[in-house]
């Protein structure tokens, strides 16, 4: 209405088409925003998330937060071979932060992981991870160690009550 010249503002007419054009930018500017989202994985939607899990042809499930599988789409694309232990060693830091220990025996070809996180899906991130990147002839030996505190009491109750049953 602003842009208007001060003789059109007072008019019915061109305050409803003014209405009806700033509604239509309204959801243009919204539709581009949404647009914009749908670029990154990190801020996608779950339909556009959908259609990188295709490409992939991960099956989530209904339990698993668009966080998570956010995370599983980014660990795919991340993913580059050949293995080397640097690399998973930075991987792992960049999913789990220094919640997790590993150690390499190459004698014996065998990598033992533990992840202490008590973040949803872990393991499955962790599995995604290994199943992409380890040679098949390393023995993986992983496990997830989580520990939690609840606080508050436990308050018990006994109630010893006689009763006589009498039938006639």
């Amino acid at each position: 209405m602003e842009q208007l010249p001060e003789y059109f503002r007072p008019i019915v007419e061109f305050q409803q088409i003014m209405a009806v054009h700033g509604s239509a930018i309204n959801d243009l500017e919204k539709n581009v925003t949404q647009l914009w989202e749908n670029l990154f994985i990190q801020t996608c939607d779950e339909a556009t998330l959908k259609l990188y899990e295709q490409r992939f042809d991960i099956t989530a499930s209904p339990s698993e937060t668009l966080e998570y599988r956010r995370q599983r789409i980014l660990q795919k694309y991340n993913t580059i071979v050949p293995f080397s232990e640097p690399f998973l060693r930075s991987r792992l830091t960049e999913l789990f932060g220094e919640d997790y220990s590993m150690s390499v025996d190459s004698a014996a070809s065998k990598i033992t992981i533990s992840v202490t996180s008590a973040r949803y899906g872990a393991v499955d991130l962790l599995y995604d991870l290994l199943w992409d990147i380890i040679p098949a002839h390393l023995q993986v030996i992983s496990n997830q160690q989580v520990t939690n505190y609840i606080s508050g009491n436990i308050y018990v109750d006994e109630v010893m009550a006689r009763t006589f049953v009498q039938s006639i």
